[in-house]
This record gives C-alpha cells, sequence and structure tokens, in this order.
C-alpha cells in the first residue's frame, strides 16, 4: 500500500495578494451560494488582517456586506445578462 501524506490546505494562506483576493470572489459570487459567500468574505478578513470577519447569518441584510465589502477595498456590482 501506498503511503502519502497530506497537510491542511486554508484558503487564506492564499489570499496574498489584490488580484487573487479578486479572483476568490469573483468565483464565489458567480457561484451565488450564500453560505459560500459568507466564508469567502470571512476568508478575505482573514487574509486582511480586520479583527472581527462577518459573521455567518442568514438574515442579514445587505448594508452590513457593502461595508464590510468597502472595509477591505473592494466593491460589490451586479451585471444583467
Amino acid at each position: 500500500m501506498l503511503n502519502v501524506e497530506t497537510t491542511g490546505w486554508n484558503a487564506t494562506d492564499h489570499l496574498d495578494s489584490d488580484a487573487a483576493i479578486l479572483v476568490y470572489l469573483e468565483a464565489v459570487f458567480e457561484d451565488g451560494n450564500p453560505a459560500l459567500i459568507g466564508a469567502t468574505l470571512s476568508d478575505v478578513a482573514k487574509a486582511r488582517g480586520i479583527a472581527e470577519p462577518p459573521k455567518r447569518r442568514p438574515d442579514i441584510s445587505l448594508d452590513p456586506v457593502i461595508r464590510k465589502l468597502k472595509d477591505l477595498g473592494l466593491e460589490l456590482t451586479a451585471k444583467a445578462e
């Protein structure tokens, strides 16, 4: 039997540039899963050193999300297809 050694993977370890963060956010917003979006915003907040990342809440309004994105130096946009 082949012995394979694995290590954990943490997204925040790879969010070391604005470009990496943008690609990560674009992919997750394309997916559209609210839980995944929340987890991604948390990862970005941790990578940027923001002390308290957004808490996961199903009833969260859009205003705090937009404020948090602005704190991260990002902007939420929408486009019609």
